[in-house]
């Protein structure tokens, strides 16, 4: 099995496994020896169109930078007894800067409405507030996207007004206590 340069984070039902540059070259360039390295089954819809765009960069990043593991994606892993699934993925965009981390996430179409995100999200949350250099995590979203403000909204993100372009909120979450 593909070792890490840091350990997963273990929840109730989820293991998430932090992005390497060697995952995402997989990702790019091998999706069954990906999926093998993962420990989960094949399956046709991964990565998403909103992945496949920003995978080179996750590449780069990693690449030039080792201590980014953790700092940008995540893979959600499902151990099951039938089989162990990927169902989503998230991180952040990038390392902590000036006390922020901005946290993205997106679970696979099929695996939705099951608690998955808010497992996986509110745990990566954690895990960033636990870092002395994070004081803020924030999200953005979709004026239209219920799903993702319910589950800001579950994890105790308040709205802290407009995104960062047209049609995005802002959301902000401040410390562990509030969970």
């Amino acid at each position: 099995m593909y070792s890490l340069p840091m350990d997963p984070i273990v929840t109730p039902r989820l293991r998430l496994v932090p992005a390497t540059a060697d995952l995402v070259r997989l990702e790019i360039t091998n999706l069954n020896e990906f999926f093998r390295h993962l420990g989960v089954e094949p399956i046709p819809d991964w990565p998403s169109e909103n992945l496949i765009g920003v995978l080179p960069f996750f590449l780069e990043q990693l690449g030039n930078d080792p201590s980014l593991v953790g700092w940008l994606a995540w893979y959600w892993i499902l151990d099951a007894p039938s089989g162990n699934q990927l169902v989503g993925g998230g991180g952040f965009k990038g390392a902590p800067f000036s006390g922020v981390a901005e946290v993205g996430y997106e679970t696979r179409v099929s695996c939705r409405r099951r608690g998955y995100a808010t497992e996986a999200v509110g745990s990566q949350v954690a895990w960033a507030l636990k870092h002395p250099d994070v004081k803020l995590v924030i999200a953005e979203t979709r004026t239209d996207n219920k799903g993702s403000i319910g589950l800001l909204g579950k994890l105790e993100f308040v709205q802290a007004g407009l995104g960062s372009e047209v049609g995005l909120l802002r959301f902000e979450r401040t410390s562990l206590d509030e969970a």
